[in-house]
């Protein structure tokens, strides 16, 4: 998608638990090998007592105050997830628009897995490019990963998982506009990849469940991915992923009519992912693709599932890392598989 004019990311909101489980702590309980905590590099991860929905709405409230858009101007609520929500059969969105007294806003629920936070963004944009009255949404994302169902240190070999709530508003028009504060950010574009050759990855051999936990006591990715890995279709895998990345951040900066090369690239803003599995997909995927700094941001709270983008959309610009101008790239992708990519510029 080519956003011309840009729109306009008018403010960003990221609540995270004060407490964390730390890495020493998972080594020592058997729950984290050394060699995997070695390779993914986490020294903690977030874990909350709060329930997704509601760390969602306490980062869309940050986002909202940041970006001085009266609640009566969104037009949509569109909130992404990935683990359970906190209750059976029943519909999260709705909870966060009556907590933040958005009656105007249409309500979306988004499940795309790890990528759920950058498909809400494309579902807001296409909601905003086909109906010109709707010119401000909130996105939200909301995740806890806890036991018993869910072991945040070894559920996945590569990834460690950590709690959050984020928000961001997304406007129409450009940087500065009728609105009354200057946005931070200016999408540019974005672009996707998807090949779904590999989605029994992740979904294993075993038969379909009739119910959550039928044949499983936890969430366990590990062992699904080691036995695809015993296959031999690993090394395939990685070639196709490595082509998928580096030609959906050329698809994208296409799009933006901005070139590879271009000084002004200077960020790229993988999923808080493990470290070996970003140099792995990413690092090495886009080296001398572009001489922009591969930023890994993920090491004290761990992969936010659907929340990554816009925790690290907030986080860079909290570092104040760019300036006006230069242009960030952020990732994205969910297995399955679809890579996914934003061009972003400051402003």
């Amino acid at each position: 998608m080519r956003f011309d004019p840009p729109l306009s990311i008018a403010g960003t909101g990221v609540w995270l638990p004060d407490t964390c489980e730390i890495v020493t702590d998972a080594i020592r309980e058997g729950r984290l090998e050394r060699r995997h905590a070695d390779a993914n590099g986490y020294v903690t991860l977030t874990a909350s007592e709060i329930p997704p929905p509601e760390m969602a709405v306490r980062a869309a409230a940050q986002a909202l105050d940041s970006a001085r858009v009266s609640r009566d101007d969104i037009g949509m609520l569109v909130h992404a997830w990935t683990y359970y929500q906190g209750q059976d059969y029943w519909e999260p969105v709705h909870y966060i628009l009556n907590e933040l007294s958005l009656y105007s806003a249409t309500p979306v629920g988004v499940s795309l897995g790890c990528n759920g936070g950058f498909a809400a963004f494309e579902v807001a944009a296409a909601r905003m490019a086909a109906d010109d009255r709707v010119r401000a949404v909130v996105i939200t994302t909301g995740e806890r990963f806890c036991l018993p169902r869910f072991d945040r240190w070894r559920a996945n070999l590569d990834v460690g998982y950590g709690d959050s709530g984020t928000a961001m508003v997304v406007r129409t028009g450009p940087a500065g506009g009728p609105f009354e504060v200057r946005s931070p950010f200016e999408v540019l574009s974005t672009a996707n990849t998807s090949d779904p050759r590999f989605e029994g990855m992740y979904r294993g051999s075993e038969p379909w469940n009739r119910v959550p936990f039928e044949r499983a006591e936890s969430v366990d990715v590990s062992t699904q991915i080691r036995k695809f890995m015993a296959t031999g279709q690993g090394p395939r895998f990685g070639t196709i992923a490595a082509t998928a990345v580096r030609g959906t951040v050329a698809a994208a900066l296409d799009l933006a009519g901005i070139s590879p090369d271009d000084p002004r690239i200077r960020i790229i803003a993988p999923p808080r992912f493990g470290m070996e599995l970003i140099t792995r997909s990413y690092a090495d995927a886009l080296a001398g693709f572009t001489k922009a700094e591969v930023m890994p941001l993920g090491r004290f709270t761990g992969h936010l599932g659907a929340g990554d983008l816009a925790a690290n959309l907030a986080e860079i610009h909290a570092s104040g890392t760019l300036e006006p101008g230069q242009v960030a790239l952020f990732l994205s992708a969910t297995a399955g598989f679809t890579w996914s990519c934003m061009v972003v510029r400051a402003t």
